[in-house]
């Protein structure tokens, strides 16, 4: 058996949902399917039981997910020692961004960073906060550019930015002739189509929509889609309307018009997540850039 293998169907385990898993372990859902296959075969039992509707574990599935957690466990304890061992002699540094982070904050904190160690190879992984939360505790990243909120007891977590969210919305929305340049309540939009990423996939995101839209007095009907790309298109397509964190979402896009709201519209806080005992110094550099302080002249 491989860890691989075993964290793959640690997950299924734990969400009983295939797509679910691989957002989380940063995977496509057919690969993530292929490995429980594969772990199935090695210990020739059936771990889950699958239909259309649901999936659930086999009797010889709880029992692996028993043992398997507590193994997860230790193994992860043991990565985490040896980082702790070799601090900065390793020379390797990994990151983990969300897309909104690599859109705003982290272009500058990762230029300040390579100006003062240029020296160290630095891996950056693009996926989501879940997922980030996960490879923090496992030592696969040593910090984390995610949204906020995120918690786990062995992680410190702070808010370094924050950004408001725009709206997406047809060029012949009917809407658009009367903002003649000025921002309009998220309120007059109740009546339309929301566009928006599904919880599993993003559900922070998701809330924060649900929240706004719920302090400005409706619940949106919604129509769920994972990429931001999609979801543009649609509102193209005159389907409705959706959340973009910047410009920089709809270029060449000549049928969308992006509008600003009033308050209450939806924020998203961006946090910088690392271990609480991480002895590695490269994490203080990136912690001042984060939070606007550049040593790079004193590094």
């Amino acid at each position: 058996m491989e860890i691989k293998q075993l964290r793959c169907f640690a997950h299924v385990a734990e969400t009983l949902n295939f797509n679910r898993a691989a957002d989380r372990l940063n995977m496509s859902q057919p690969v993530v399917t292929k490995t429980v296959a594969q772990l199935e075969h090695k210990l020739g039992v059936k771990l889950f039981e699958r239909t259309t509707r649901r999936v659930s574990l086999t009797p010889a599935g709880v029992v692996l997910r028993r043992e398997v957690e507590g193994l997860l466990a230790h193994l992860d304890k043991v990565q985490r020692a040896v980082r702790h061992e070799i601090g900065a002699d390793s020379g390797r540094f990994a990151i983990g961004v969300t897309p909104l982070a690599m859109q705003t904050v982290f272009p500058q904190v990762i230029r300040g960073f390579r100006e003062a160690y240029p020296e160290i190879d630095v891996t950056i992984r693009e996926f989501t906060t879940e997922a980030q939360v996960k490879a923090l505790l496992a030592a696969e990243i040593d910090v984390g550019f995610l949204l906020a909120p995120a918690t786990a007891a062995e992680l410190e977590v702070k808010v370094i930015h924050e950004e408001v969210m725009r709206l997406a919305i047809p060029s012949d929305h009917p809407h658009l002739r009367q903002l003649n340049d000025s921002s309009i309540p998220l309120s007059a939009f109740a009546g339309d189509t929301f566009i928006i990423p599904p919880r599993s996939q993003n559900p922070g995101v998701h809330d924060e929509i649900i929240r706004a839209c719920a302090v400005s007095g409706f619940r949106p009907r919604v129509q769920e889609c994972h990429e931001n790309q999609s979801c543009l298109s649609l509102v193209e397509a005159g389907i409705g309307v959706s959340f973009v964190m910047n410009q920089i979402d709809c270029v060449a896009r000549g049928d969308v018009h992006i509008v600003d709201l009033e308050a209450p519209a939806p924020v998203l806080s961006i946090a910088l997540a690392w271990r609480s005992d991480d002895p590695l110094p490269f994490l203080e550099k990136i912690r001042s850039l984060a939070f606007g302080m550049d040593l790079t002249a004193e590094a």
